[in-house]
């Protein structure tokens, strides 16, 4: 399902590539993918955060684009995750501390480098931004369909632009009339 440009990526199928990425070859890269569908912040606020901030289990990120403060909580799955990291990569960063999003180089991931590599994980499409989405209709499906939850959660100013941004169609409105 193609929505403004990138394509949502489903928390589940995130969730799984992400501790599948942990495991073997590319840690950093799969915790972006779960912090990124737990989170749903835009690339340019995720690669900001540090290991501290993970750790801390609460923190407050200032949003980029809306200059907004905005609280994030680690859940119990991103921490099972972080638990899952340090297991796998003793001596990654996550133990010595700083940024989390950090190239073999040692430098931040740039947001085109991960949507490069997000598209060669998920395929043709998908782009971080599809993480953000994600996070939004994972959301909307947990909280009974209360869009106004996810409409603040995201920082939208009007609920149609959730609905789009999530993959909300026209064919799931005229749903409602079938369960009448």
């Amino acid at each position: 399902m193609i929505i403004e440009g990138s394509k949502v990526i489903d928390y589940d199928m995130a969730m799984e590539k992400g501790v599948e990425l942990i495991r073997g070859d590319n840690p950093t890269l799969g915790l972006l993918i779960v912090c990124g569908v737990n989170f749903g912040l835009r690339i340019s606020d995720l690669l900001g955060i540090s290991y501290d901030q993970l750790k801390s289990g609460e923190f407050v990120v200032n949003e980029k684009k809306t200059k907004k403060k905005r609280v994030i909580r680690v859940n119990k799955r991103t921490k099972v995750v972080l638990e899952l990291m340090k297991y796998h990569n003793p001596n990654s960063r996550y133990v010595l501390g700083g940024k989390a999003f950090v190239s073999q180089k040692g430098t931040v991931y740039s947001p085109q480098h991960v949507n490069r590599m997000l598209k060669n994980v998920f395929g043709e499409g998908y782009s971080s931004h599809g993480l953000r989405k994600g996070f939004g209709r994972r959301l909307y499906e947990k909280m009974d369909k209360d869009l106004s939850i996810v409409q603040m959660q995201l920082q939208h100013m009007n609920p149609s632009d959730t609905l789009k941004y999530i993959g909300v169609t026209q064919e799931n409105l005229n749903e409602c009339f079938d369960v009448l």
